[in-house]
């Protein structure tokens, strides 16, 4: 006889089967994608702080002034300015203010100043004497974010950040 014809023949996931490997699957995606966003969380920020002192030197080449254009941390917060007169701060390009919080941004960034002149020259600034000195060797800006650091290195003379 045949099966086939009488029905008894079973082929096939069960529902409970099916919900099972998806539900195995859905926890292996989570905690795939957690790990991997954790790693990628200070390279993002360093990324992010790498288009910023770009623009900034861009931005002091293309103005030509006779000013110096700072980026500038104090450990809390980080903001960009013009040395002809501090207390304006300049938007920075992908925030919503100009004084960027660390804290919101789930980062930690040592205290530094760098500033741009018009030809891009990259320097390190002294906001309470208004003295910039140019950099002799690569200037580092540390940063740490999701347990990861990453180091951004301002190379002299091209202000080039790798």
């Amino acid at each position: 006889m045949d099966n086939t014809r009488r029905g008894t023949c079973q082929s096939g996931f069960t529902l409970i089967e099916v919900i099972t490997v998806l539900l195995i699957l859905g926890i292996l995606m989570a905690v795939i994608t957690t790990r991997g966003s954790l790693s990628a969380d200070a390279s993002a920020r360093a990324s992010e702080l790498r288009s910023q002192l770009r623009y900034l030197q861009l931005m002091a080449m293309k103005t030509g002034g006779a000013s110096y254009l700072v980026l500038q941390s104090d450990s809390a917060n980080y903001w960009a300015y013009s040395a002809a007169n501090a207390s304006n701060t300049l938007p920075l390009p992908g925030e919503s203010s100009a004084k960027v919080s660390l804290s919101s941004k789930k980062m930690a960034l040592g205290a530094f100043a760098l500033a741009f002149d018009s030809f891009g020259i990259p320097y390190t600034y002294d906001n309470a004497t208004g003295t910039a000195t140019k950099l002799t060797v690569s200037a580092t800006v540390n940063l740490s974010a999701g347990g990861q650091n990453a180091t951004l290195s301002v190379t002299p003379e091209t202000g080039y950040v790798p």
